[in-house]
């Protein structure tokens, strides 16, 4: 449990991670496919649509309270079994309600993944080796985000629609196989170091919640962002083909596949995660400014690695510092808590973005998003001086 490297345990997890992520990955390009081929209206089908990242939203608390009441095996297999239930639901019905059910349902087990995920991860790990360990589970993430989208793209030429929902179902039932294989008893072990760093300081779990919150919020914006509008601006401003912008986002995951785990041990090395996420933001915003400054691709492609990189500090990191700052037996609830609000900006950054670009151009999608990135990366920056000066909040504390 306390190595810095691999173990079963782990490279299970990153397992299920890995055949989670491919599977929501595959989804994503096919899913407006799939609901058009239905017949159903344009407003049906962005309430489809919506219900997803509405159950991404209400996903995450509860996941992080049932993980600290039945433990880590009961939530995990609990998930990855709806998850199986899920997929084959939808690939088999075409009622409506229950395709907007199911996608809800789709999109609680999403996040409830990622804080039973990243939950386990830092209670398996020690401050010295949870970057790493977290960057294992970045790594996984990427290599999904890249195989995901080929091979539903290979399986939509030769196949229905229908046939990837069954193949992530597959998927998901190796994850599933994956969970079961480890024994119960290592959910329940704990590491032993008592790493609270600011367990001195004057900095509550209410202030940590709301600076951890507005932080995540903010980057998911960012990349929601980067997600909705690229593609239109690699297209429309750049001329690009549909070839050369899906070779972009697949550079992110390689980047971020590769170069996830030596970020995470990087970030065990200094032992100042803020810095590392605060370098990961920056990294993401030389990204933006590089397709915005230029159109080669090469030079995009670049900012597109780059981009890779910085997704996989801040990630790292930024997990890791949570379990190193938050006490034991509130982790779980807290990264629940976290991931829930942070999908909030997902949802609401779009929408901002569009009214900017409908008043304004499309360039401004983008201006956005480095403002988004810059306000992140101040408040990391003021979250760190706190931490490394403790008087200066006990001087505030006793001025008020």
């Amino acid at each position: 449990m306390r190595t810095n490297g691999l173990n079963n345990n782990v490279v299970l997890m990153v397992m299920i991670c890995f055949f989670t992520n491919m599977g929501g990955y595959m989804i994503l390009p096919l899913f407006p496919l799939f609901i058009e081929q239905m017949k159903f209206s344009v407003f049906a089908m962005s309430v489809i649509f919506a219900i997803f990242y509405v159950g991404k939203v209400c996903g995450g608390v509860p996941t992080g309270y049932l993980l600290k009441r039945w433990g880590g095996k009961s939530v995990g297999i609990s998930l990855l079994a709806l998850q199986v239930i899920s997929m084959i639901g939808f690939a088999l019905t075409t009622n409506y309600l229950i395709l907007c059910g199911l996608r809800f349902i789709q999109g609680a087990i999403a996040t409830g993944l990622i804080v039973f995920v990243r939950s386990t991860i830092n209670e398996w790990s020690t401050e010295d080796n949870r970057g790493t360990l977290n960057g294992y589970i970045s790594s996984s993430d990427g290599a999904g985000m890249v195989l995901g989208p080929v091979i539903s793209g290979w399986m939509s030429l030769y196949f229905a629609l229908n046939v990837p929902f069954y193949f992530v179902a597959l998927c998901t039932g190796f994850a599933l196989f994956a969970l079961i294989r480890i024994k119960g008893n290592h959910f329940e072990q704990r590491s032993e170091a008592i790493v609270v760093k600011d367990k001195s300081r004057k900095i509550n779990i209410n202030q940590k919640l709301a600076f951890y919150s507005t932080v995540h919020f903010l980057e998911m914006s960012a990349f929601a962002v980067f997600l909705t509008y690229f593609a239109l601006y690699a297209t429309h401003i750049m001329g690009w083909s549909s070839f050369s912008t899906s070779a972009a986002f697949t550079v992110v995951g390689v980047s971020t596949f590769i170069s996830a785990p030596f970020v995470g041990m990087i970030s065990d090395r200094l032992k100042d995660r803020l810095m590392i996420c605060m370098i990961g933001l920056s990294l993401i915003a030389v990204e933006v400014i590089l397709f915005l400054a230029f159109d080669q691709h090469w030079i995009v492609y670049l900012g597109m690695l780059i981009g890779g990189i910085g997704g996989a500090c801040y990630l790292d990191s930024f997990f890791a510092h949570i379990a190193d700052t938050v006490r034991q037996e509130q982790r779980s609830s807290f990264i629940g808590n976290v991931i829930s609000f942070s999908e909030l900006g997902a949802i609401v950054s779009p929408i901002v973005a569009g009214m900017l670009v409908s008043s304004f151009s499309l360039y401004v999608a983008f201006y956005f998003n480095l403002a988004i990135l810059l306000a992140a990366i101040l408040i990391q920056l003021v979250m760190r001086f706190r931490l490394k000066n403790p008087e200066y909040d006990i001087e505030l504390n006793d001025r008020q």
